[in-house]
């Protein structure tokens, strides 16, 4: 064997050091994509700082996810990625937990993600396994990131430019939240994908069930804004829209389950 072929890399195959879903991948170098945000907010070319651990944290629906492998990552569809996507992923590799059931293996945990396009109404569905997490943003994390955009991009898109007024409002209910879809993925990752036509759409998490009476009145202070909005509630792993819970033409008892968090809750034994 000569000396330039020992040195030859070994391709690495599943199950071997150096796969996505090799245990030893947890502790592989990130490799950060150009527009992914530093702990202090600034975009940056090359990782400058570990990211920050997970400390045990399990995704649910609407997190962010950084990840370290993106093509790990499991289509749902026979056909595989679209072109699209393996391009986005491939200097963005940011997804959205979807509000699906997760899956357990022998080994690993599998999550339902949804990949997002620079376009509006590209979707990719996946599952990605969690040991590829790098990072975890929650939407509640986002609202403090709107002064990390250029202030020309906030005056241009609506739904950043209400997110100053969301905060009063929300913060007299006690409620914890954040900004989901294209707004708060633009707010992780920095990267432009909402429009002056992007609804704002926001997840609303609250200990226990808000009377008629408050629903109504929040949902009418929201609507005030100059831009279209979409709010669901969360209480207690179930999911209503704000709207219709406080017009009362969903109940309590008849909202939806939230079935990514409820099944990672079992699979980590809470």
């Amino acid at each position: 064997m000569t000396g330039a072929a020992a040195r030859r890399p070994r391709r690495t195959r599943p199950g071997r050091p150096g796969y996505p879903n090799s245990p030893e991948a947890s502790h592989m170098p990130i490799v950060a994509p150009h527009h992914v945000l530093d702990p202090d907010g600034q975009p940056h070319g090359a990782l400058r700082r570990p990211l920050a651990p997970l400390n045990g944290q399990l995704p649910v629906a609407h997190d962010l996810l950084l990840l370290r492998y993106p093509g790990a990552l499991r289509p749902l569809d026979r056909g595989g990625p679209p072109s699209w996507a393996r391009r986005t992923l491939r200097t963005h590799p940011w997804v959205t937990v979807a509000r699906a059931p997760s899956m357990t293996g022998a080994r690993e945990l599998w999550l339902p993600v949804m990949a997002r396009g620079p376009r509006r109404g590209q979707r990719f569905d996946a599952m990605a396994p969690r040991s590829t997490v790098a990072r975890i943003l929650r939407p509640e994390q986002l609202t403090d990131r709107l002064k990390l955009l250029p202030p020309r991009r906030v005056s241009a898109i609506p739904g950043l430019t209400a997110l100053r007024a969301v905060t009063g409002l929300i913060t007299d209910h006690r409620l914890t939240w954040g900004p989901i879809g294209a707004i708060g993925y633009e707010l992780a990752t920095g990267e432009p994908v909402a429009g002056p036509l992007s609804p704002l759409r926001l997840v609303l998490r609250a200990p226990a069930w808000l009377s008629r009476r408050d629903a109504m009145k929040l949902w009418r202070e929201l609507g005030r804004l100059d831009v279209e909005l979409d709010a669901e509630l969360e209480i207690r792993n179930r999911v209503v829209p704000l709207g219709r819970y406080a017009r009362g033409t969903v109940g309590r008892a008849n909202s939806g389950r939230h079935p990514s968090q409820s099944a990672m809750s079992r699979a980590s034994g809470r």
